[in-house]
């Protein structure tokens, strides 16, 4: 694999390479690959000393499934292959065996299974029930204790169909066993879980919305009281997924036409407990895992999760989870790449937290734990984020009608459904997150989810930026801690810097004793990134007992810096045309600017800029002037613009907010250009200018060479 530099390569441990071979790949190769056969675990170079994350994916059942009983059990009814359109599956507390081959059920679309209370649905080895892409759905009925074992279940869905429903359980029944089956190539979810639901060993593979859901219909909470402080109840509780094999999912690609936030590996919906644990997570179209709404009491450990278009682990407006000793391998780079404005982590903690007043037996805690993992070139690493627009009532809650689990009543009701307000009008005007939340400090306390107590500890962190595909991105290789929001809702008690106050400063979020390998950097207040220096130093005092291999990031994205695999952002700004040069200071491509009048700039076509923030930072470059062209102008210089988090100037004059460093063009040999600079205090992000003047013809037809271009955290 290729390194940006060899000092770079120099710092890593000597066992690196091995550990991002499959980080050199392609983003679906990589979802596919083998995994690194070197336990991570004691090696070379390593500072970690807790759990032992999986060093490969242990549920590899999409190659081979448990087979299933040759014959029938005793006292089982078989089930022929062939049609059992005609079949009498209307029978209560009965073992059915599957044969050998191909079973069908029916040309009508409703042609299924309806499961009886207490049946179990066995297959002998080679048993597949085929939809054909006629059948929507396989097995259905809101009936408890039904156990599903050793079938195919396929080509259910005549294509798009299924659209937030599942083809096993579709009815989310209870106490259900789904066991050592392939669920593969249906429309929708391949299974959905309801409460007290064991979902194992599956190959949960091309389905085309999501490898699992689940959904039951919300229930009202009860009202407050000294023995029901929490009014808030869950649809579903204690859910086992384990050891389960997840890939290529949404191959609908449900997102591209509906925006709908709803597809993936697999989502987790109004859960209290969660066992998550073994499963293999790879190739979904989409986050791999993903917890949405008042979730509590969740358990993810030992899983591999690798390869996944975006998000590897999503825990959004949800409570109390520990997820430790996981493998997060390559994910988020295709939702990173499509949208520079947020992180794609591996891990997301979006509006979620730990509190003490909620269930927390299987989590063994009441803090939202991230410890013993390992992250190996993700698009970035843990984010916790805050939208200051979004609490119970608000239209900015995407989970519109649901509350926190700590206010009465916790679903909302509109008051005219014909006629449903919109953003930024309350979603109830008699909810009491309206009516009583600019007086009440309770229910200010409450109507938000928080992105509070969270403990990101113990972790290794590698990120190698000439293997991730970074584009343009400000969060490519970056750990956050940041809100962001809009003041626009005159009847919110919250204001945007407030959130993000807390999320920083007062909700008991931290980071500590972890590992980081390569160029990270740290988002802060709206994303502004800065080194690990200042992130350990006031104000913010995050990763305590951490280490560092002092590698710095590039606050320019790689390929405007370097131009080796295009010409980045470079734009012709006024007076000037730009060009990828064939010739590169230290490899094979830079920047060539022709300046074509007296007054040129070329500009970095990304305004506001690049997310910085007012640490003192230093600029360095490589420049020759183009041998038989004109002199540059004595005033060529690069300018930094710095501007507020509004695109202002930070200075509040644009008279005086940049920074200038000559370009010293003024040889044909290459030379090294290096400053120190000092951004105003107000900074949020800067724009990287080219710029030059003249009065004098002397200076028309100008041409210099630009590579290797940092803007950094100066030492």
């Amino acid at each position: 694999m290729s390194h940006p530099s060899e000092p770079f390569r120099n710092r890593r441990p000597q066992w690196w390479a091995v550990l991002t071979l499959t980080a050199a790949l392609s983003a679906p190769a990589l979802a596919l690959a083998a995994a690194p056969a070197a336990a991570r675990i004691g090696g070379e170079g390593q500072a970690h000393a807790g759990l032992a994350w999986p060093a490969e994916p242990a549920a590899r059942y999409c190659e081979a499934l448990r087979p299933g009983p040759t014959q029938a059990p005793a006292g089982a009814i078989v089930v022929p292959a062939g049609d059992n359109s005609g079949f009498d599956f209307a029978r209560t507390g009965v073992t059915f065996w599957f044969e050998t081959g191909e079973h069908t059920l029916g040309d009508h679309i409703y042609s299924q299974i309806i499961a009886r209370a207490g049946n179990t649905y066995l297959g002998a080895p080679g048993a597949i029930l085929d939809g054909k892409n006629k059948n929507l759905y396989a097995f259905t009925g809101d009936v408890p204790n039904v156990t599903i074992r050793h079938l195919t279940v396929r080509n259910f869905g005549r294509g798009r169909d299924n659209f937030d429903q599942g083809v096993v359980n579709h009815d989310a029944g209870e106490h259900w066993i789904v066991e050592d089956n392939a669920i593969v190539d249906n429309d929708g979810a391949g299974v959905f879980l309801g409460s007290r639901n064991e979902v194992r060993r599956n190959c949960l593979k091309n389905n085309g919305q999501y490898g699992f859901s689940m959904y039951r219909p919300p229930l009202q909470s009860e009202p407050i009281s000294e023995t029901n402080p929490v009014p808030g109840r869950s649809a579903i509780v204690d859910i086992v997924l384990e050891d389960n094999e997840i890939a290529g999912n949404n191959t609908d690609d449900w997102e591209a036409s509906t925006k709908c936030g709803c597809t993936g590996g697999g989502k987790f919906w109004d859960v209290r407990g969660a066992r998550v644990r073994g499963n293999y997570v790879h190739g979904n179209r989409g986050t791999g895992l993903w917890a949405d709404t008042n979730n509590i009491d969740f358990l993810f450990e030992n899983n591999f999760v690798r390869g996944n278009d975006g998000v590897g682990l999503w825990y959004e407006i949800s409570y109390n989870a520990t997820i430790r000793a996981n493998t997060f391998i390559g994910n988020g780079w295709v939702s990173g790449g499509a949208d520079r404005g947020a992180p794609a982590p591996a891990i997301y903690l979006s509006e979620s937290g730990g509190d003490s007043r909620l269930p927390s037996a299987i989590s063994g805690s009441d803090k939202l734990r991230v410890y013993d993992n390992y992250f190996e070139n993700n698009f970035s690493g843990v984010s916790i984020y805050e939208n200051a627009n979004r609490f119970c009532n608000s239209h900015g809650n995407t989970s519109t009608g649901y509350c926190t689990p700590f206010v009465h009543p916790a679903l909302i009701v509109r008051p005219d459904p014909q006629h449903p307000s919109s953003y930024p009008d309350p979603v109830s005007n008699q909810h009491p997150c309206y009516t009583q939340i600019g007086t009440n400090p309770t229910l200010q306390r409450d109507c938000r989810w928080r992105a509070q107590n969270i403990e990101v500890t113990g972790n290794e962190f590698y990120f190698d930026p000439a293997a991730v595909p970074c584009g343009s991105s400000s969060y490519c290789g970056a750990q956050a801690l940041y809100a962001t929001g809009t003041d626009n809702i005159v009847w919110s008690p919250y204001t945007v810097r407030q959130v993000q106050n807390d999320v920083m400063f007062n909700n008991g979020n931290r980071f500590a004793n972890n590992h980081y390998y390569g160029p990270w950097r740290f988002a802060k207040r709206y994303g502004e990134a800065i080194g690990f220096k200042a992130w350990q130093a006031a104000p913010y005092l995050q990763d305590a007992g951490s280490t560092t291999d002092g590698a710095a990031f590039n606050l320019i994205d790689a390929q405007t810096a370097t131009l080796e695999q295009s010409i980045g952002l470079w734009s012709a700004w006024y007076g000037s045309a730009v060009d990828r040069a064939n010739e590169g200071h230290a490899s094979g491509y830079s920047l060539r600017v022709v300046a074509q009048d007296n007054y040129w700039g070329v500009s970095v076509a990304n305004h506001p800029g690049y997310l910085a923030d007012g640490g003192a930072k230093r600029l360095s470059f490589w420049v020759r002037h183009v041998a038989g062209t004109a002199p540059l102008p004595a005033n060529a210089r690069v300018r930094l613009r710095w501007l507020k988090e509004d695109g202002t100037a930070a200075t509040g004059d644009d008279d005086t907010s940049y920074s200038d460093v000559a370009l010293g063009a003024d040889s044909d040999e290459w030379r090294q250009v290096v400053a120190n600079v000092q951004p105003p205090a107000q900074t949020a992000s800067v724009w990287v200018l080219l710029i030059g003047s003249s009065d004098s013809g002397a200076h028309a037809g100008a041409s210099f060479l630009l590579d290797d271009v940092v803007l950094e955290d100066a030492p």
